[in-house]
């Protein structure tokens, strides 16, 4: 058993040692930055606002690795946490199935799928799934031992650890009612005997049910309280329920399913003991409401997979296998039934329709099954999980007649589970690479080390949020966050704005910044004036103030690879004498193989069409004579869409160019 443990802990923290930045946002962001406030201010707070999180485990475990004021160290402990979390969820699997009566070998057959399983995958982020993980099949094995024998410390130790549970991760806020529901199936509907047996749970349970039944959702759930206004549609909710159904046996391997599912409609129907009872009756409450749970987000805009939501089923799969094999293998034809309809589903639905696009983001499943077809093909990918996935409902099947499959079915479980889980961390480490390469420098503390004081980020419209999200995990110096014009929030916890005063100052509530500015230029261009820029990186400037910093020029719409949007603006703010005098210079060009595009030129005194051919270049120079601030839109009607993000574009251009008089006359020095 310590070997299982250990062997899933080194495993797991070796893929987590390739998985080098956050890239789940904004929730893995949302755990750090509470994390590291409980340890440098010992308050919840995210961006000084607090936070009104309700799962808070998760960040107060990992709170004392914040004090080394390291993010990377802070970051590769809390991934060990995680590892070691997860690695340890095989204990209560194991003295679950001693508890059903199963030996040493099945109980470590038990643990052994539980750490086999692909969802510990999760492992390697910055969330709470890893910590709820051995907290849930914990309270899965005290429900089983407070059920068969109702005696106080079960009860409580159930409680306990369901609260444990519904404060690292609030969708297992509906463990209490599982095990009255449970209690209720065991005592065969009988509420005296529930009553006379559990009373000490039903009292613990409700107070704090009546308690929440006042407060409201709202307040009860802070962060998560837009789960009140969810829409219930049920016809969206069984499809989904159905998809979750066909993808979760697909996860847990076939081969163990069928088996499973007679071997928990037996001990309802007719238990041999209460310990059988009271698994199969807990199992299929948890069942019921994470699949309502699942179905429920994915019909309100997360129309995918939730794996992520529904893991902790997977290791209760072979537990219910093991009460239909002590059983002697009863309803062989059911079995075999079942099994039949896996291996009809998994030729008729091929899974490349699930792992399209983002679809495949909350499962580590579809991620593995995504792998293997960028590996060898779409086609020949699904072939191969198709000949596997009917390979494994065939042995499910056989198992139903002769028992020594049955060990055949357990070893191929793990072998799949095994093989998913690889090419899962496989295909992440991939993703991570480029994410790291596309959204950080290479050093991801650039911000801290140009040893600046605290900076504020200026997050400007079109800006992708995790670009934002990575630069605040790993710089401490970023104090706060401000969104300029159009810029949409990134994430719950408040979205002050900033605007550009007439005489270029940057005001965001009354008051002129004058601090350092970390700006997004994603698709925009700022220069400013009173302010020199130090360092670059990951789509953002970062400018140290020589006074008060100005914004002087402002090019809205152009993308950090060159190419215009199909729409956008150029504003310059004027001098100290309250005017811009001067010519703009605009270099613009098309590549070959391209279009003619017509580029609309309008602003104050300018009305213009420029027709950019392929393979040209031309300079648009405009006269500007004007009080105030002034700006050029610039719009086509016929725009191209650049692959692989398909952004609408119309034509290259280099930064625009002002000779003359306005706020940036005389600049400070700045990046080239």
């Amino acid at each position: 058993m310590a070997g299982i443990v250990a062997v899933s802990f080194a495993v797991r923290f070796a893929a987590a040692l390739g998985h080098s930045t956050p890239l789940y946002f904004p929730d893995e962001y949302i755990y750090s930055a509470i994390s590291r406030s409980l340890a440098e201010h010992g308050h919840p707070l995210i961006r000084g606002s607090s936070a009104h999180f309700p799962a808070m485990v998760e960040p107060l475990l990992a709170a004392p690795f914040w004090l080394t004021h390291d993010p990377e160290l802070a970051y590769r402990l809390t991934q060990a946490e995680n590892a070691l979390a997860m690695s340890l969820a095989a204990i209560p699997m194991y003295l679950l199935l001693r508890r059903l009566g199963g030996g040493p070998w099945a109980g470590l057959a038990a643990a052994a799928l539980t750490v086999a399983s692909p969802d510990l995958f999760f492992s390697s982020f910055v969330l709470a799934d890893a910590i709820a993980y051995p907290l849930v099949l914990g309270a899965v094995y005290l429900g089983v031992c407070a059920l068969s024998r109702p005696s106080r410390g079960a009860q409580l130790g159930f409680a306990g650890l369901a609260v444990l549970a519904t404060f690292t991760r609030i969708q297992y806020v509906f463990l209490p009612l599982v095990f009255v529901g449970a209690a209720l199936v065991v005592e065969r509907g009988s509420v005296r005997s529930v009553w006379r047996r559990f009373r000490l749970s039903l009292l613990l349970y409700g107070a704090p049910i009546a308690f929440a039944a006042v407060l409201g959702p709202r307040r009860l759930l802070g962060y998560y309280s837009g789960v009140a206004d969810l829409h219930v549609r049920p016809g969206a909710i069984v499809h989904w329920i159905g998809t979750d159904s066909m993808l979760l046996a697909y996860a847990a391997g076939f081969a163990l399913v069928p088996a499973a599912l007679v071997g928990l409609a037996f001990a309802l129907w007719r238990p041999r003991s209460r310990e059988e009872c009271g698994l199969a009756a807990i199992s299929v409450g948890l069942l019921l409401g994470l699949f309502a749970e699942a179905a429920l987000y994915a019909t309100n805009g997360s129309d995918r997979f939730q794996e992520r939501y529904l893991m902790i089923l997977l290791p209760l799969v072979f537990p219910a296998f093991w009460l239909w094999f002590r059983r002697g293998r009863p309803a062989p034809r059911a079995v075999a039934l079942i099994a039949l309809v896996l291996l009809v589903l998994s030729a008729r639905v091929p899974l490349s329709g699930y792992t399209v696009s983002d679809a495949k983001q909350d499962s580590p499943f579809l991620l593995g099954i995504f792998r293997l077809e960028k590996a060898v093909g779409i086609g020949d990918g699904s072939l191969a999980v198709a000949l596997a996935a009917a390979a494994l409902a065939c042995i499910a099947a056989a198992a139903a007649f002769r028992a020594r499959l049955a060990y055949v079915a357990v070893a191929a479980t793990l072998v799949a589970s095994t093989a998913v889980s690889i090419a899962a961390v496989s295909f992440d480490h991939v993703v991570v690479r480029s994410v790291r390469t596309t959204l950080l420098p290479p050093d991801a503390r650039w911000i801290d080390h140009a040893g600046l004081a605290q900076t504020t980020l200026i997050q400007t419209p079109a800006t992708p949020h995790a670009r934002a999200h990575e630069q605040l995990f790993w710089n401490r110096s970023l104090g706060r966050v401000l969104f300029l014009d159009d810029a949409s929030p990134i994430d719950a916890f408040g979205s002050p704005r900033v605007r550009v005063a007439p005489d270029g100052r940057l005001v965001s509530g009354g008051q002129t910044l004058r601090g350092p500015l970390a700006i997004s230029n994603y698709a925009v261009r700022a220069r400013l004036a009173g302010a020199v820029a130090v360092a670059r990186g990951a789509g953002y400037e970062l400018w140290r103030p020589l006074g008060t910093p100005r914004m002087a020029m402002f090019v809205g719409g152009l993308y950090q690879d060159g190419w215009l949007a199909n729409g956008g603006h150029i504003t310059l703010w004027p001098a100290s004498d309250g005017r811009v005098e001067g010519t703009l210079r605009l270099p613009l060009s098309l590549p070959r193989d391209t279009r003619r595009t017509v580029l609309q030129l309008r602003g104050p005194g300018v009305n213009r069409r420029v027709v950019v051919k392929p393979g040209h270049a031309t300079v648009v120079e405009l006269r500007v004579s004007h009080r105030g601030p002034w700006t050029l839109n610039f719009h086509t009607n016929h725009p191209g869409y650049l692959q692989p993000d398909d952004r609408p574009i119309s034509v290259q251009a280099l930064l625009p160019t002002f000779s003359g008089s306005f706020c940036g006359t005389a600049p400070p020095g700045a990046l080239a």
